[in-house]
C-alpha cells in the first residue's frame, strides 16, 4: 500500500438508547492530507483540498472495531463510509479508546486517527441540546451563491476564515449552562478537517459534526441544479435523527435566513411537537437588526447583532433554555 494508508477522514456519534452510533468514512491517502496547520501556505492548502477532492477508496473491505473490550467487524461501502453501534459505558466518548483496522483481501492495515481528532469528547448527559448551522452562521461563507463559497474553500486557510463575531461566546454560554452542541451543515465531509481546525481556533465548544457525503472533484465539474428537496433532505434526517434519539430531550435551533435553515426548522417544530424551545436566525442580510415571531408558540428571534440576541439569552439561562 506504499505510502497511502486507510485514514479516519471524518466521524460523528450520537447517544441512542444505551449505545453509541459512531459513523465515519475511511480514505486510502497519505496521512499528511488532512494536515491543516497555520503554518501551511495557500499552495500547500489548495494541494490538501485537491487530495481531499481527489481520494481513493477501499473495495471490498471490512473494518474490524475495538472499543474497551468491545469487537465487531463491519463493512464499508463504495465510498468508504460505515457505521457501528459501540457500547456507551460512561458520559465520555473519547475517539483515542476507539481501535480500528481495515482488512482488504485478507490483508490488516490499522487506520491512522490525525492528532486533530484525540480530543473530540462525547457526553451524554446534557439539559437541553443546541442543533446549529454551520455556514453563514457561525463561519462566513457566502453560502448562498456557489462562487464565493468556492473562493473562500479555496483560497482561504482554515485558520484565515472569518468567524460571525461573538458566536463563540454563545455558544460557550449556552454549553456552560449545560447544552450539548450538534454541529448539522450540507458542507461536504471532505471539508471535516477544515471545519474542526476552525471550530477549535475559535474555541466553539465541542459536539458531534454531522456532514454530508464525501463528494469528488467531478461533481463540481457536472453540477446539476440543486433542487429544494437536494438542499433540506440532509439536515432534515439529520436533525430528526438526533431528536427521534434523544427523546427526553428539548433543544435550540441555530441558523440563518440565507438558504433553507427557516423552512427545515418550521417542519422539523411541526413533526416534533413541544421539542423545539428557541429558534435562532441571523439575518445575513443585515436589514433586521432585531425581529422577534413564533411559529405555532415556539419563540423565533431573528437577528443581525450579536448584542440583541445576547441581551435576550442572558436572563434566560437556568430558567426557559431547560
Amino acid at each position: 500500500m506504499d505510502r497511502h494508508i486507510p485514514i479516519l477522514s471524518y466521524f460523528n456519534y450520537l447517544s441512542v438508547g444505551g449505545q453509541i452510533r459512531f459513523a465515519g468514512t475511511i480514505l486510502r491517502a497519505p496521512a499528511d492530507m488532512l494536515y491543516v496547520g497555520n503554518e501551511n501556505t495557500v499552495f500547500q492548502h489548495i494541494k490538501n483540498l485537491y487530495k481531499l477532492y481527489m481520494p481513493h477508496f477501499f473495495k471490498n473491505a471490512v473494518l474490524e472495531v475495538k472499543y474497551k473490550g468491545f469487537f465487531t467487524l463491519v463493512n464499508i461501502d463504495y465510498k468508504g463510509n460505515f457505521v457501528v453501534m459501540l457500547p456507551e459505558d460512561s458520559e465520555e466518548f473519547l475517539i483515542d479508546d476507539v481501535r480500528m483496522r481495515l482488512v482488504v483481501k485478507n490483508f490488516g492495515y490499522s487506520v491512522y486517527v490525525p492528532n486533530m481528532y484525540h480530543q473530540r469528547l462525547y457526553i451524554s448527559d446534557y439539559k437541553y441540546g443546541l442543533i446549529s448551522d454551520i455556514d453563514d452562521t457561525i463561519i462566513h461563507t457566502g453560502a448562498t451563491t456557489i462562487l464565493p463559497r468556492l473562493k473562500q474553500i479555496i483560497f482561504t486557510r482554515p485558520y484565515q476564515r472569518r468567524c460571525i463575531e461573538s458566536m463563540p461566546e454563545i455558544f460557550r454560554l449556552l454549553s456552560s449552562d449545560g447544552a450539548k452542541i450538534f454541529y448539522v451543515s450540507n458542507s461536504e465531509a471532505n471539508l471535516f478537517p477544515v471545519i474542526m481546525t476552525f471550530l477549535r481556533r475559535h474555541d466553539f465548544p465541542q459536539g458531534a459534526c454531522f456532514l454530508r457525503k464525501n463528494k469528488l472533484l467531478s461533481h463540481f465539474l457536472h453540477r446539476k441544479k440543486k433542487t429544494k428537496r437536494s438542499q433540506t433532505s440532509h439536515k432534515m434526517r439529520v436533525i430528526s435523527l438526533i431528536l427521534r434519539t434523544q427523546p427526553d430531550k428539548k433543544f435550540i435551533l441555530v441558523g440563518d435566513n440565507g438558504q433553507w435553515d427557516p423552512v427545515i426548522y418550521k417542519k422539523i417544530k411541526k413533526n416534533f411537537p413541544g421539542r423545539i424551545r428557541y429558534v435562532f436566525l441571523r439575518d445575513i442580510h443585515d436589514k433586521i437588526s432585531l425581529k422577534r415571531k413564533a411559529w405555532g408558540g415556539v419563540p423565533v428571534i431573528f437577528f443581525s447583532s450579536i448584542n440583541d440576541i445576547k441581551s435576550f439569552i442572558a436572563p434566560r439561562l437556568n430558567s426557559d433554555f431547560n
